[in-house]
């Protein structure tokens, strides 16, 4: 994921009294910081890197692009479910006509949970399996107040999966 999202170069006009300006801005794609983005301040620096290199090593096993987000709030959105899927569009995540993405959204203050897949990831990891895998893997843990417990179980389940040579993404 970092090799090839390293960094745009943006216009930004400013409009001054008399005058218009062009500046280049070199801005940092937010995937270039890892695939971890605890918002929610859920996560030490260990796990962050933990789930961070977990989904580094798959990607570079697979070519699948997995990220993590945890939040309070889903604005703009209503729902984790639109929160989820925004936010995989805007990461950009999995690769052009593969669409083998995916983003595991969590809110602890709303006490909720989603897996968003891209289209080719959810021909192989069906909704019935990520239900299975958010109700028997990830929930438990989070009921015992074992936060990363759950999303690293859950992100490990979801990454034994999709690395069977059955289930690869084409």
């Amino acid at each position: 994921m970092r090799s090839y999202y390293k960094g745009m170069i943006r216009p930004l006009f400013m409009l001054f009294p008399g005058f218009t300006c062009l500046i280049l801005l070199f801005c940092e794609s937010p995937r270039d910081t890892g695939y971890v983005f605890d918002k929610e301040n859920d996560l030490s620096p260990r796990q962050v890197a933990q789930l961070d290199s977990l989904y580094e090593s798959h990607e570079s096993k697979t070519t699948n692009e997995i990220a993590l987000i945890t939040t309070k709030s889903y604005y703009p959105d209503s729902t984790i479910l639109l929160f989820a899927v925004d936010k995989l569009r805007e990461l950009g995540l999995g690769r052009a006509r593969i669409n083998n993405g995916l983003l595991i959204a969590y809110s602890g203050t709303k006490r909720q949970i989603f897996i968003a897949t891209g289209y080719g990831t959810e021909k192989v990891l069906n909704d019935q399996i990520v239900k299975r895998i958010i109700d028997s893997v990830m929930i438990p843990p989070f009921k015992a107040n074992k936060i990363y417990d759950g999303l690293w179980a859950g992100s490990k389940a979801i990454v034994d999966f999709l690395e069977k040579p059955e289930n690869k993404i084409r």
